[in-house]
């Protein structure tokens, strides 16, 4: 179906990445890019690469304000730019999360994050990119370590954090709070000249990472002014929708499916959720069973084969994409 590139983790020649770029779009596969190279890693320098690389073929760049968090210049000069990059080369889909939290392994080999990432979010706190400014960045809390029950995942700091990521000899995930609300907020509500968004989508790390705040702080938007409801519900749903080629989904209309999200604005909380017209969620417990699978047409005789709902996606269609919804 795709591939994505981890190139700010873990970066590759930039020749490679725009071979992968070039095949992928033969093949008409979705193709995504955390940005950054051997050269330039995961910043607005690698933005513009990535820009360069894709030259008019279809890229997904992830996660947008990754790479405008103050390493070259000012978050701001960065996110006017990344603004800047994306209207230029209207083939680039994009999102943006709205969470100050970043996500990220926090593995340590050879006295070394694994990850570039890692490396970066360490020095930017003011910790040594080696084992022991990983632990000093859990036990000040200036990292923290995901733990999963089986239920829930949250974040561990302190002592607790630490004893928990030796427990697992560092093989672990983490979060810092590198993301500035001031590229957060440009990213979130640009627009184009014809009113389309600039990041196509709100997005999050599916459950993941204990920062899916998309509801909370894109309804704070709404009520700042900074978007309308309307327009919250675009960069939430329909634009997602559209991109991954499922007309049904994304909108109240006859014929869609019936998935619906009930917020509850003053609260700035889900109130309930109903999927496949079932409600699954209400007021915070969880009444669903099951669950349903978005694939294409190869994947869906062996799915129901085994009893699992599916949701066939259409063709990816890069031209459909570059034709962005205007509210």
């Amino acid at each position: 179906i795709g591939i994505k590139l981890l190139g700010g983790h873990f970066p590759m020649d930039l020749d490679i990445c725009k071979a992968f770029i070039d095949d992928a779009n033969d093949l008409r596969a979705w193709i995504g890019w955390h940005v950054g190279n051997s050269e330039h890693g995961s910043n607005i320098e690698g933005l513009r690469d990535a820009a360069q690389a894709a030259k008019g073929k279809f890229l997904h760049v992830a996660h947008v304000n990754s790479y405008c968090r103050g390493q070259v210049s000012d978050e701001h000069s960065e996110a006017l730019e990344a603004i800047e990059i994306l209207k230029s080369n209207p083939n680039l889909f994009s999102e943006s999360y709205l969470s100050p939290l970043n996500g990220t392994r926090i593995i340590i080999k050879d006295n070394k994050p694994l990850s570039n990432v890692t490396a970066t979010c360490l020095k930017k706190v003011g910790c040594t990119p080696d084992m022991a400014g990983m632990q000093e960045a859990i036990l000040t809390g200036k990292a923290g370590v995901l733990c999963d029950d089986g239920k829930i995942g949250k974040l561990i700091f302190g002592q607790q954090g630490v004893d928990y990521w030796l427990s697992k000899e560092t093989a672990a995930t983490g979060c810092f709070a590198v993301n500035p609300a001031l590229s957060r907020f440009l990213l979130a509500q640009a627009k184009r000249s014809d009113g389309s968004f600039v990041v196509d989508c709100f997005s999050t790390d599916g459950g993941c990472y204990p920062r899916n705040v998309i509801v909370e702080n894109g309804l704070l938007l709404v009520q700042f002014g900074a978007i309308t409801l309307r327009e919250f519900a675009i960069k939430a749903s329909l634009n997602g929708a559209r991109a991954l080629g499922l007309p049904n989904k994304g909108h109240l209309a006859a014929g869609a499916d019936a998935d619906v999200s009930i917020l509850d604005f003053d609260r700035k909380k889900a109130y309930a959720t109903i999927v496949n017209g079932k409600v699954i969620m209400k007021d915070g417990a969880l009444l669903g069973s099951g669950t349903g699978i978005i694939c294409d047409k190869r994947g869906e005789a062996y799915l129901k084969s085994r009893g699992i709902r599916t949701i066939v996606k259409g063709d990816l269609c890069p031209e459909n994409i570059e034709k962005r919804f205007v509210p």
